[in-house]
């Protein structure tokens, strides 16, 4: 029986990578390393024995990390006895925080207050826009080479132009489907915040 495992997976949204996350705590595999934001690793543990959470360390309003933020949250979750999973190439290492915490010691939540989540949801909105607009910019630049080769009687040249371009769609497309979710998400926090005001 195998003691280690990785698992090749590709997340649009950080709720979806932590159930994926905690899916396998379920199963009984810890995750210890993540690589390049899509390669897990695992190491055998007891089925259950570990609550994994997923958080950003964006600014309120920004899609930039804050380093102050990032030093407490990491101070804050290792003090409530959380690991943090350590992350290797990737692009945004900034940007996220994955944890483990022995179930053991009881529920494990990160935002529970309703500003905090609000905050949460808004920086992983704006995140998402603001990647999806430079994929989109890259694209219609693809477009427009691809055109500008077409005119000129370089088709090869064209046809790597016009690849390039559906390659930055399908990069606008996977970063920007998150946008509608989280803003559905931040008007039912905000709706439940006028209900307790």
């Amino acid at each position: 029986m195998k003691d280690k495992i990785t698992k090749l997976r590709a997340y649009t949204t950080i709720d979806r990578e932590e159930k994926f996350l905690n899916d396998m705590c379920q199963k009984g595999w810890k995750p210890v390393k993540i690589i390049l934001g899509m390669f897990f690793k695992f190491e055998r543990c007891e089925p259950g024995e570990y609550i994994a959470r997923v958080t950003t360390s964006m600014k309120p309003g920004s899609a930039g990390s804050s380093k102050e933020k990032r030093e407490s949250m990491i101070e804050f979750l290792t003090d409530s006895g959380a690991e943090i999973i350590p992350e290797k190439l990737n692009v945004d290492i900034n940007t996220r925080i994955y944890t483990v915490r022995p179930s053991s010691l009881g529920e494990f939540e990160i935002n529970t207050d309703i500003e905090s989540l609000i905050a949460d949801y808004s920086a992983r909105r704006k995140y998402h826009r603001n990647w999806s607009v430079a994929a989109f910019v890259l694209m219609l630049f693809a477009i427009l080479f691809g055109i500008l080769m077409c005119i000129d009687g370089e088709y090869d040249f064209a046809c790597i132009e016009f690849t390039s371009a559906a390659v930055e769609l399908l990069a606008f497309l996977m970063l920007f489907i998150p946008v509608p979710k989280y803003s559905r998400k931040i008007k039912e926090l905000r709706a439940q915040r006028a209900i307790h005001e």
